[in-house]
């Protein structure tokens, strides 16, 4: 069988090491790294030579956000996330990412290891309990950003330049010196674009337009 050449994250160094000396009993993983942060993981992968980066990922984990930098280092990289939680927006934003894989932290020893050989593979493994709460989670979100971009069409190029740095939190004056215009002049945009969105705040305005992936 193929050697496969695993790179591990988790922030409890306990949990990491535990599983890399779990692991390492198997005559076809080896075991290149076993890290507790998400610069450790990237220097690794940016290295040496890595099949999978099995990750530990919850909602604030800086593992979860690690996932485009990992695939931009090494595009043939395969991403598996280790879960301690079932939150479904965790786990769509962990597919986003580039996540090939989502496992459950209790997950036994033989499931762990038939899902590191499946990832190998080139296949993606999803709890099946999980994978319509994920589908339906991925459609809503589809169906908002469309909903949130039919407004956005009307505003004019210069309407949208304001608003995407309105999104980046530029503030007023911040934008007149970014788009070359006066402050006055920003103040009459942001009017028409709340005006065209059906808005009253700036905030408002904002989260839609994050809705839409602007920002």
């Amino acid at each position: 069988m193929h050697e496969i050449r695993v790179v591990l994250g988790d922030e409890q160094r306990s949990f990491v090491e535990a599983l890399a000396m779990r692991l390492e009993q198997e005559p076809f993983i080896r075991v290149v790294a076993a890290v507790t942060r998400p610069e450790e993981v990237l220097r690794v992968v940016r290295a040496q030579p890595v099949d999978l980066a099995v990750l530990t990922v919850d909602r604030h984990g800086g593992l979860l956000d690690l996932g485009p930098r990992l695939s931009a280092a090494r595009p043939e990289l395969k991403l598996v996330g280790v879960a301690g939680t079932d939150d479904t927006a965790t786990m769509a934003r962990a597919v986003q990412a580039g996540f090939r894989a989502w496992i459950p932290k209790d997950v036994g020893i033989c499931v762990l290891l038939d899902v590191l050989q499946a990832v190998c593979r080139g296949e993606t493994w999803i709890p099946p309990g999980l994978l319509t709460l994920l589908l339906e989670h991925l459609l809503t979100e589809q169906e908002q950003k469309r909903r949130a971009e039919e407004p956005l069409a009307a505003l004019t190029a210069r309407e949208q330049q304001v608003l995407r740095a309105m999104s980046s939190g530029a503030t007023r004056d911040e934008i007149a010196r970014q788009l070359c215009i006066s402050g006055n002049t920003v103040r009459t945009h942001t009017q028409s674009i709340l005006t065209k969105l059906g808005v009253h705040t700036s905030l408002a305005a904002v989260t839609l337009a994050r809705r839409a992936g602007v920002g």
